[in-house]
């Protein structure tokens, strides 16, 4: 692939110059306008889905640390689980409990991030706006991850047999 760039001389105009060598065989001709937003269109694509990527690899490993994170400490309290059962707590209650860990850990490593994000983005070369809209949807989508990260560690929970507490 050849480009050629093509200075006009006073008095001719961009489009009829481009529609001239278009004429000829095997020859594309773009004005500056056209090709600005043929460059523009696929860096902003290219970025967007390289942004893309990033996010869902980013969700899928904080999700997996948040439900190892969720599961050792749930692991940890097993006994004081059974004891719960024991004395006849319901499932829903100790899920509840064991989502609402889950959801009180996304929310202090959102504030601490979104703080850090907020304070730091000047010493970075290249700054990303980030529009309120998207800081709520972030927020949520936190949330989201952890509800689901908890759900290992709420079947563990629910699974345990009352009878440990005793042994």
């Amino acid at each position: 692939m050849n480009a050629v760039l093509v200075t006009l001389k006073q008095g001719h105009q961009a489009d009829d110059v481009a529609a001239s060598i278009r004429r000829w065989r095997r020859v594309t001709a773009y004005t500056r306008p056209q090709m600005e937003g043929i460059l523009i269109g696929k860096l902003i694509a290219t970025s967007a889905r390289q942004i893309g990527m990033f996010l869902v690899i980013l969700a899928v490993v904080s999700a997996t640390i948040v439900a190892f994170i969720i599961y050792s400490l749930t692991m940890d309290k097993i006994r004081e689980i059974a004891v719960l059962k024991l004395i006849g707590t319901r499932n829903r209650t100790i899920a509840a409990m064991i989502m609402q860990q889950a959801v009180v850990l996304g929310v202090i490593g959102f504030v601490v991030g979104k703080i850090t994000a907020t304070f730091a983005a000047p010493l970075f070369p290249k700054y990303v706006l980030l529009i309120p809209a998207d800081s709520i949807a972030g927020f949520f989508a936190v949330l989201g991850i952890c509800v689901l990260a908890s759900l290992v560690a709420i079947r563990m929970a629910l699974k345990v047999d009352p009878a440990e507490a005793i042994g």
